[in-house]
C-alpha cells in the first residue's frame, strides 16, 4: 500500500471520527461498538491455552505418586494419567511459570472487562441514523443487529425486564418503519430526500419513561380498586378474598416484570398487605 493511500485511510478515519466526536446527539457522542463475537473468540482462545497449562500441571502432579487427601475434593483418584508425560522438571521451570501467569492475567482481564461490557447498556446502531450512516459496508438488517454501547450511562444491571422488552420491540418497530421506507424507495416511488436534522430514538429513554408510567398507574390501580371494591363490601369473606387476590397478583407481576431481589419482593407485597389491612380494619362490621 502506497503513502498516498494510507494517508487517504488516516483522513476518513479521521473524518468519520471527528463527525462522531462533535455530534450534538447523546448517541452519537457516546456510542461504541461493543465487538461481542471477538471478545468471546478472544476468551475461547485464552481459555484453550490456560486449559492447556492447567493439565500439563494436573499431569505433573500425578506422576509425584503423592497419597491423595481423604475427601479427594478435587477428585484427582479418578484423574487420567497419560500413558507419555513428561518428567516434572520438563513441565515445572521458571519459562512455564513466567508463561501460567501472564496467560491466566490475560484470562482473567479479559473476563472482568468482557463482563464489565455485558453489563453496560446499549442501544441499536439503526436508533442513530447519524452514526449508522458512517457504516457503508454493512446493510441495513445488520445495522439493526449491531449494538453500541452507552458510555455516558450506568450498568444496566437493574433494568427491569419490562424495559427491556420495550427496548427489544422499539428497536424492532424503528427496523420495520426503516425498511418499509427503504423498500419503497427502491421501488421507484421517489428518493427521500435528505434531511437537514438526523433521525434518531433514544430507546433507553424512551423505555424507562413509560415503564415508570407504566409502575405508577399499576401502583395506583392496585391501592385504588381495592379501596373502592370494600368500601362497598360490608362481608369480611369477601374483603380477605379481594385482599388475597390483590397480593398474590401484585407478587405475581413483581415478579415476573421487575427486577427485584426476593427480600424486596417480600418487603414490598408485606408491606402492601399491611396497607390493606388497615382498609379492612377501618370498614365497620
Amino acid at each position: 500500500m502506497s503513502e498516498s493511500s494510507k494517508g487517504s485511510d488516516a483522513v476518513n478515519t479521521f473524518r468519520k471520527a471527528w463527525v462522531a466526536s462533535t455530534a450534538d446527539s447523546n448517541l452519537t457522542l457516546h456510542g461504541f461498538r461493543r465487538f461481542k463475537t471477538t471478545h468471546l473468540l478472544n476468551l475461547r482462545f485464552l481459555e484453550n491455552e490456560v486449559a492447556e497449562i492447567d493439565r500439563r500441571l494436573y499431569q505433573a502432579g500425578l506422576s509425584l505418586g503423592l497419597d491423595h487427601s481423604t475427601t479427594d475434593r478435587l477428585g484427582l483418584k479418578h484423574c487420567k494419567r497419560d500413558t507419555e508425560s513428561p518428567e516434572v522438571d520438563d513441565i515445572i521451570n521458571d519459562e512455564s511459570m513466567m508463561k501460567l501467569r501472564h496467560t491466566l492475567k490475560q484470562y482473567d482481564e479479559a473476563l472482568a472487562s468482557f463482563n464489565n461490557i455485558m453489563s453496560m447498556e446499549t442501544f441499536s446502531l439503526l436508533d442513530d441514523e447519524q452514526q449508522s450512516s458512517l457504516r457503508d459496508d454493512i446493510c441495513l438488517h445488520e445495522k439493526h443487529k449491531t449494538r453500541l454501547l452507552r458510555v455516558d450511562l450506568g450498568t444496566r444491571a437493574r433494568t427491569d425486564p419490562f424495559q427491556r422488552w420495550l427496548h427489544r420491540y422499539l428497536r424492532a418497530f424503528r427496523y420495520w418503519r426503516l425498511s418499509t421506507k427503504s423498500l419503497s424507495d427502491s421501488e421507484g416511488r421517489g428518493s427521500i430526500a435528505k434531511s437537514t436534522r438526523w433521525s434518531r430514538q433514544n430507546t433507553v429513554l424512551i423505555a424507562e419513561m413509560i415503564g415508570r408510567v407504566t409502575t405508577a398507574v399499576l401502583t395506583a390501580v392496585f391501592l385504588i380498586v381495592p379501596l373502592a371494591i370494600m368500601s362497598h363490601q360490608s362481608s369480611k369473606n369477601t374483603q380477605l378474598i379481594v385482599i388475597s387476590a390483590c397480593i398474590l397478583i401484585l407478587a405475581f407481576l413483581m415478579s415476573f416484570f421487575l427486577r427485584v431481589s426476593s427480600f424486596e419482593m417480600m418487603a414490598v407485597t408485606a408491606a402492601y398487605a399491611a396497607v390493606l389491612s388497615v382498609f379492612v380494619s377501618n370498614v365497620p362490621p
